[in-house]
């Protein structure tokens, strides 16, 4: 890739994520706002939602079907994405407050894909982790502005859901990006898991001792200064999506962050080692 090519490829990801940022309060309004119509009545678009993620999802399905049956070896992918499937079970089931909630996964798998794109064009197996975590860190920041100016009228809470809600989307599009495909790997893939590693590690620590921080400073009150508002963390919330979902607390949504983040980094590595030979 050329250095034009990976300027332009940068400024891209940087307009996406803005994009997508700024304009995620004002689609989620548009999405739930009550409409009248002759034939349909009163309802709202998120009602069509359901049916167009089913046919989106079994598109996908079929694609990725046929490109896993023109593998020697799809089985480190097939289980990548089980496991993926696993974490989003309980996230959809206990962490989702609505269905609008789903355009994260969407949104950052797009994300993942593009950052995955300009670090390894080759598909050589570096950009897995590495992206990984720059998603990660990115939709971090996209919750953070939400709670300091985005969505202040009535953001209660940093939202602990919300990043694994993003770091999942993240992975979708880097499995997308490098599932069953053929990667002669040059070695940098091991470094890389490497750096990656290192970072959801140090990322940790400071969100922990951030945390920590803020609990003192708290002074054994209920709401955690800065980052809540109102006693939100660890409680049971009434959702139109489940019926209730559960607030993640700062110190067990950065365990589960940082855990998945490390989980998915080895993941992709094996990934990356098996390739996926054509039949």
């Amino acid at each position: 890739m050329t250095r034009t090519n990976r300027t332009v490829g940068a400024l891209a990801i940087v307009l996406y994520w803005a994009v997508t940022t700024f304009a995620h309060l004002p689609v989620s309004l548009w999405l739930v706002k009550r409409r009248e119509s002759e034939w349909l009545g009163t309802f709202q678009l998120t009602e069509f939602l359901p049916a167009l993620a089913l046919f989106g999802v079994a598109g996908l399905l079929a694609h990725w079907t046929l490109r896993a049956l023109a593998c020697r070896d799809p089985w480190p992918t097939l289980v990548a994405w089980a496991l993926w499937l696993a974490c989003i079970a309980p996230v959809d089931r206990f962490l989702l407050y609505s269905f609008p909630e789903y355009l994260h996964y969407p949104q950052y798998a797009l994300l993942g894909w593009l950052l995955a794109r300009w670090l390894d064009p080759a598909r050589r197996g570096h950009g897995f982790g590495i992206a990984l975590l720059a998603g990660t860190l990115l939709g971090m920041v996209d919750e953070i502005l939400q709670y300091v100016w985005l969505t202040i009228s009535y953001s209660n809470y940093l939202d602990f859901n919300d990043f694994i809600l993003n770091l999942l989307g993240t992975v979708a599009g880097l499995l997308v990006y490098y599932g069953f495909r053929d990667r002669p790997s040059d070695g940098g893939a091991f470094t890389a898991t490497g750096v990656a590693t290192t970072g959801f590690i140090a990322l940790g620590l400071v969100l922990w001792t951030l945390i920590s921080m803020l609990t003192v400073q708290a002074n054994a009150s209920a709401v955690l200064p800065w980052i809540e508002r109102e006693l939100s963390y660890g409680t049971w919330i009434r959702g139109p999506h489940a019926g209730h979902y559960y607030v993640l607390p700062p110190a067990i949504g950065t365990l589960l962050l940082v855990g998945a983040g490390l989980a998915f980094t080895q993941i992709g590595r094996a990934i990356t080692r098996s390739g996926c030979r054509a039949a």
